[in-house]
């Protein structure tokens, strides 16, 4: 009997037990539940927050002017572009230059240019001076210089330093010179405001001329050669640049310029000369009508400056039409006259006239190319009041640059010059890292 008892009691256990996990399971499914209906609840509240803030954007770009729907806003503080059209953020789009560009405010209204726009000029003229610097901030540049000048002119010497490379007294003289200059410089800029900078640039010179001279009227076949150098401080230049509108409504930006040169150079009337006879085929001197012998004059060493003041204003425009940018300068410089010494007497050096023109155009984010034109002529000195012919000068060059940001503050351009014109540098090249401080 006791056996027979003992089957059932053990099976109402096991049930028991059974149950009891079935309702820790149970337990667990509904904490589960619990769990994932505090998270819907939480995405549902994130859904409506972000459909308001869409609603808010909406609003936002219905109240733009219209033909703003395609632009890009800039991000002053990070320097980054955002699209407001369907465009996804990058952090990339920063450039090699400022982070504020000139003519871009906070909220861009009425078609301004956008910053990459801006950007794609590299910079291969100073002339083209398109972005300005920020308020506040500094930019050092180092560059780098080399030109090359080879020139076959008649002329007659004793005058202005802006045009011919050493003295001659008494003769007609063709000539034929290999220059090379070399100019290492640094050049600051500092933001007086976002559309006023300063600028200095300290330039260091090494120049070396081979000059091949054949006087005329002398019956002489042989040539003359003089080789010399000099090197030293060239002439220290200061500007004032102010941007005068904001690019808005199709309009291209004005920007002006106001620069001086300093004639901190060594002095082309002070260098060191030799003089030289002039022989003929026998080796015996050369005299002219009055019985007085002629006399060759080269410098022993060049000069590194110009030797007088001079001030230059200029006028750039710059037109943006994504992805290309058109620019264009016109400038005149005025070069003050001087009272040398009592054997040269006043030297009032030629003026100057500029224009300057190309486009740059945008590769990407981080490079562009730009392709211009420089034209320069220069008007006739004159000494003691008089007019000395053979002294202007018209000086051409196709210019080709290109850009490239290394990094947010510091940008790598490199520039190539070649003569269009006779009184031209055969070729010039230059580099040219500046480096923003103060972002």
């Amino acid at each position: 009997m006791s056996h027979a008892q003992t089957k059932p009691d053990s099976t109402i256990t096991a049930s028991s037990k059974d149950l009891n996990e079935l309702r820790n399971l149970y337990k667990q499914q509904q904490q589960k539940l619990e769990h994932q209906s505090r998270l819907l609840q939480q995405q549902s509240q994130l859904l409506q927050q972000q459909s308001q803030y869409l609603k808010s954007l909406e609003q936002r770009f219905n109240q733009l002017p219209q033909g703003t729907g395609n632009q890009t806003v800039t991000n002053q503080s990070s320097g980054t572009v955002a699209a407001t059209n369907n465009r996804k953020a990058s952090s990339n789009n920063t450039t090699s230059t400022p982070t504020k560009p000139v003519g871009v405010a906070k909220k861009r209204q009425g078609n301004k240019p956008t910053k990459k726009e801006i950007a794609s000029i590299s910079s291969i003229s100073q002339d083209a001076q398109g972005i300005l610097t920020p308020k506040g901030s500094l930019i050092l540049e180092p560059s780098f210089k080399y030109a090359h000048t080879s020139s076959n002119r008649v002329f007659l010497e004793g005058f202005g330093p802006l045009v011919l490379p050493s003295f001659f007294l008494g003769l007609i003289d063709i000539r034929e010179v290999d220059r090379d200059v070399y100019t290492a410089s640094i050049t600051a800029r500092y933001g007086l405001t976002n559309r006023m900078q300063i600028e200095a640039r300290v330039p260091y010179i090494y120049r070396q001329d081979s000059i091949r001279s054949r006087p005329l009227l002398t019956n002489l076949f042989g040539d003359d050669v003089f080789t010399a150098d000099g090197n030293g401080l060239g002439d220290i230049e200061v500007a004032l640049d102010y941007q005068f509108n904001d690019g808005a409504n199709g309009w291209p930006f004005f920007t002006g310029s106001l620069r001086a040169s300093i004639p901190t150079g060594t002095d082309p009337f002070e260098v060191d000369t030799v003089d030289i006879v002039v022989k003929d085929s026998d080796g015996s001197p050369v005299k002219d009508d009055d019985g007085n012998v002629l006399i060759q004059r080269f410098p022993t060493e060049l000069a590194t400056g110009t030797g007088f003041w001079g001030l230059q204003p200029s006028l750039t425009f710059i037109y943006p039409t994504d992805p290309a940018v058109f620019f264009g300068t016109v400038s005149y410089g005025w070069n003050f006259e001087d009272d040398i010494n009592d054997e040269v007497g006043k030297i009032n050096p030629g003026n100057t006239f500029g224009l300057s023109g190309g486009m740059g155009f945008g590769i990407n984010d981080r490079s562009s190319f730009s392709l211009g034109f420089s034209f320069k002529h220069v008007y006739k000195t004159e000494q003691n009041g008089s007019t000395l012919n053979g002294t202007d000068a018209d000086v051409g060059r196709l210019l080709l640059g290109y850009s490239f940001r290394l990094k947010k503050d510091t940008n790598v351009n490199v520039s190539i010059g070649i003569g269009a014109t006779e009184d031209a540098p055969d070729f010039e090249m230059g580099l040219r890292v500046p480096i923003t401080l103060g972002y």
